[in-house]
């Protein structure tokens, strides 16, 4: 384990979609909590390239982690990629997600009544990630993204690669081994956004992108109507315990995404009631 860094088990609920990075090639934003409940955001994880066992949703790892000192964010840590242990999945039960639950929801510090109140918070204290349920749900749609944002994106992964090639023959890279190749990453040339209210009387309504890993696969391997139709079926609100989990980005700390869906069905329709 890297010198400084600490062992933490930790239960992993979030993953959004690859993102290039100069000096990761490839990292994939990821989220879960400790064994006390605190959520901890973990980067880099260049986790298409991770050499041990790759880890789900709601699986436990261990691994070597440190506050990053370049992050405000209080949730935001490093990781020791090479220290990572992946455990035991914690899966559903007869009450759906209610053995997940006891270990999601046991710190309320990041759970909110109202994505204003997760606002509030990341003024007074930098939080950045918060737990939110929508009262209502009033469009869902899919969102292109600008010409310019694909044109940039195969330009970085074009000169990723070239660099790469050239430096594949050193020992180290980018901190860590080289890979024997570099994975292809596609472009989502759209993006599935959800307008919804929560919980306030002063809310103006929302309107946040969903970066969750498995719907934007989803949308990347079956298109734009299966990703919709899949988040369409998630928020029936009647069916479905949804809420969200919302996180910012370093650069713009007061906008926040959905970057996972926690969405058990309701109690009333569960086989045991």
């Amino acid at each position: 384990m890297k010198p400084g860094y600490a062992e933490h088990k930790i239960l992993i609920w979030g993953k959004t979609y690859p993102e290039l990075s100069t000096k990761h090639i490839e990292t994939v934003c990821t989220a879960g909590v400790l064994e006390s409940g605190k959520p901890v955001r973990l980067y880099p994880i260049t986790y298409r390239y991770l050499s041990g066992e790759r880890f789900e949703l709601y699986q436990w790892i261990t691994a070597g982690i440190l506050k990053n000192p370049a992050d405000t964010r209080p949730e935001s840590h490093k990781i020791d990629c090479d220290s990572i242990q992946v455990g035991e999945k914690v899966p559903t039960t007869k009450d759906e997600w209610g053995k997940r639950a006891e270990f999601m929801f046991k710190d309320s510090s990041w759970q909110f009544r109202s994505a204003e109140d997760l606002q509030e918070a990341q003024k007074k204290d930098r939080t950045s990630i918060g737990i939110v349920a929508p009262r209502e749900i009033t469009k869902i749609e899919a969102v292109d993204r600008s010409e310019e944002d694909a044109r940039s994106f195969e330009q970085r992964f074009a000169e990723l690669k070239k660099t790469v090639d050239a430096q594949r023959s050193q020992i180290v890279m980018f901190e860590q081994a080289i890979p024997p190749e570099m994975k292809k990453l596609e472009f989502l040339k759209s993006r599935v956004v959800v307008s919804w209210s929560c919980d306030s009387t002063k809310c103006p309504g929302h309107r946040m992108q969903v970066l969750d890993w498995g719907l934007c696969e989803l949308q990347r391997r079956d298109g734009n109507e299966a990703a919709l139709n899949r988040m369409k079926e998630l928020a029936n609100l009647d069916k479905y315990d949804l809420k969200f989990f919302l996180g910012n980005l370093f650069q713009y700390p007061t906008s926040f995404m959905i970057v996972g869906l926690w969405y058990p069905k309701r109690a009333n329709l569960l086989p045991f009631n």
